[in-house]
């Protein structure tokens, strides 16, 4: 009976590990992405489409703490690196993101994390400067955004081009501080 139950066991784990393994990269968990995303229009001709500003910058030297956490990170007025404006696409940032940067010589990248979050990565500009996002802090409209899967682009009225949309997606570099 023990003998029975050790190999139940190690089959259990070594099954377990290979799922781990085979899902690398991948979200296990429902997140806010669309399950067929496409452009949204903001006028009644759907000939604009809603869209936000990202920025990437630099970070500017001052530091402040939240309030909800104890680490410090910059403040987001540091110079602009790059800027984009970007359509919105699916629902996420991340969804948007990921489609704009598409197929451009530019780039920006995420990674999954415990299989539930979409971080940024990191950032390449068209004269081939590397930035590392690892260490970024991200504001959506002057409020941290832990992940891009889970932050939306529209507002509590779920129609694209009103004003409680997403305008503002602010990248720091190097903005946490610790």
């Amino acid at each position: 009976m023990r003998k029975r139950l050790t190999i139940a066991a190690i089959t259990a784990i070594l099954v377990l590990c290979f799922m781990a393994l085979s899902g690398c990269g991948e979200l296990w968990f429902k997140d806010k992405q669309s399950e067929s995303p496409d452009y949204h229009p903001s006028d009644a001709d759907q000939t604009q489409y809603a869209s936000f500003v990202l920025e990437l910058r630099m970070p500017n030297g001052e530091q402040q703490t939240e309030e909800w956490d104890s680490f410090p990170h910059s403040k987001l007025d540091g110079d602009i690196i790059e800027s984009w404006e970007i359509p919105y696409f699916g629902n996420t940032v991340y969804e948007s993101v990921k489609k704009f940067f598409a197929e451009r010589s530019d780039s920006i990248t995420f990674r999954a994390e415990q299989h539930k979050f979409y971080m940024f990565h990191e950032c390449v500009l068209q004269d081939g400067t590397r930035y590392n996002l690892e260490t970024a802090y991200v504001a959506v409209d002057g409020k941290y955004s832990s992940c891009a899967n889970y932050q939306t682009l529209f507002g509590t009225d779920g129609i694209a081009g009103t004003d409680d949309d997403v305008k503002l997606v602010i990248i720091v570099y190097n903005g946490w501080l610790n």
